[in-house]
């Protein structure tokens, strides 16, 4: 398995990934369900690991997130009903497929949705011997333009999207060579058993690429339930890099590379720091006495040693 990171300077001024009026709508349609639908399942045991070592570490909107500290993944106890529930919000989805909402996206992600595509082609080509002309199968994308990106990148021959509440009919794809799946294990409550069940439509050497937040990040540890980006029941699943191994690994795959290319841990804490906790004290210092290079020096450490909030993955089915 290939270890590897993607280094970038700390950019404090970078442009936030998400237009603030719309992201605030985006929230309030979820504390609006949350409230009405309260979580009050009992289960304590961890949905990566199975252990019963799990503690309280902090709460949004009355929800609480456990820690499990066998394998230190975060995560919300829910039921499949009641996030599912969630997930077909008519009011989120309306938000989410409106003009306005596409068009702040593009603009603001269009570089990472490049890079995205960069990126696969290469592990594509890496993994496969070729990265043009395949079966893409796209799980839950619900950019136009991440879409548009990767239906005329050349890697698809035939391209589905499944599971999107995009509006755009494509191909159907029996068997994928590869399998994108992003931004969409944050929405499971048993991941390894939804990841067993791509392997169906995957061909004998396919590849999924996954990408994911990791509750084991330094500004998700760091910020806990202050963090903004983070809230129930848009996030309930936010594992461990040890933890998205064990998912993969119980769901029946072969971890061919894992990055963690993550560029924003720093720049959360900062653009947050009158909310981290009065006891975290090297945090703190760290943030009044660091100049810029010391701060990038740091994010590189997080991208290096796997401790930033953000994966991808390459893996196949193992034999």
């Amino acid at each position: 398995m290939l270890k590897a990171y993607d280094y970038a300077e700390v950019k404090p001024n970078t442009t936030e990934l998400q237009n603030a009026g719309l992201f605030n709508k985006e929230k309030s349609a979820a504390l609006r369900f949350v409230l009405a639908h309260p979580s009050h399942k009992e289960e304590k045991k961890c949905p990566v690991c199975g252990s019963a070592h799990t503690r309280y570490i902090f709460s949004r909107w009355d929800v609480n997130y456990l820690f499990c500290e066998d394998c230190c993944s975060i995560y919300v106890p829910a039921p499949d009903e009641l996030i599912s529930e969630y997930l077909e919000l008519e009011e989120m989805r309306n938000i989410r497929i409106s003009d306005e909402y596409q068009q702040q996206a593009e603009l603001r992600r269009a570089d990472i949705w490049d890079e995205l595509v960069m990126w696969a082609q290469f592990r594509i080509y890496r993994y496969l011997g070729k990265n043009t002309g395949l079966d893409v199968i796209d799980y839950g994308n619900r950019y136009k333009g991440s879409v548009d990106r990767f239906r005329k990148s050349g890697i698809c021959g035939k391209y589905e999207l499944k599971n999107s509440i995009l509006p755009i009919k494509t191909e159907k794809v029996d068997k994928a060579d590869v399998i994108l799946y992003m931004n969409q294990l944050q929405h499971e409550t048993n991941p390894a058993a939804t990841l067993t069940k791509l392997k169906d439509d995957l061909k004998d050497n396919g590849i999924l690429i996954l990408n994911t937040r990791l509750g084991s990040g330094f500004d998700i540890l760091t910020l806990k339930g202050s963090m903004d980006s983070i809230f129930p029941y848009e996030h309930i699943m936010l594992p461990s890099r040890k933890g998205l191994e064990k998912i993969l690994q119980d769901a029946g795959f072969e971890l061919l590379e894992i990055t963690t290319p993550g560029t924003r841990d720093m720049e959360s804490v900062l653009r947050n720091k009158d909310r981290i906790e009065d006891g975290n004290f090297f945090v703190k210092y760290l943030l009044n006495t660091a100049d810029k290079s010391v701060l990038s020096d740091f994010q590189q450490f997080l991208q290096k040693s796997g401790l930033s909030s953000f994966a991808q993955v390459v893996a196949k089915v193992r034999k």
